[in-house]
């Protein structure tokens, strides 16, 4: 085996480990504090069937209601039902009806959704990006109060 050969191995092997430790990693999530809102997310997404090699090309999928700050990291808001977030191994499309927990007053609220396959490259194994969507909500969430956001 050649040396450019196992560097590509190596690489696709980091690759997979980093996928299977994000996997196997509870998800750290914001406090909401007393009394949160609740924010209704019901989303349904679709990788087109023209961006994949084949029909039987697993589509995994990566999605959240983060929280906007100054800087630094997007906190993921707390689902009020235990759910995994990223590496989601689906089929074409993602459906989901989650309600997260939100701090109140006035916040913004962004929505990231992607959904991507793994394909074969000269450097082993690489991500590739069939859908994409991020969108911002600008609320004034009341304690306690309840919102929906939907996506069709």
């Amino acid at each position: 085996m050649s040396s450019m050969h196992k560097r590509r191995l190596a690489a696709g092997l980091a690759v997979l480990f980093w996928l299977a430790s994000l996997a196997a990693c509870g998800q750290v999530f914001l406090d909401p504090g007393p009394n949160p809102a609740r924010v209704q997310v019901k989303l349904r997404a679709q990788a087109p069937d023209g961006l994949k090699q084949s029909p039987g090309e697993r589509v995994y999928w990566d999605w959240g209601l983060y929280l906007v700050t100054g800087g630094g990291p997007l906190p993921l808001l707390q689902p009020t039902q235990p759910q995994q977030f990223q590496v989601i191994s689906g089929g074409n499309s993602l459906v989901r009806d989650t309600v997260f927990l939100a701090p109140t007053g006035q916040r913004t609220l962004r929505l990231l959704v992607s959904g991507y396959v793994f394909r074969s490259s000269g450097e082993g194994q690489i991500a590739v990006t069939l859908v994409s969507y991020s969108q911002d909500y600008k609320l004034n969430l009341a304690p306690g109060g309840s919102y929906t956001i939907q996506i069709p």
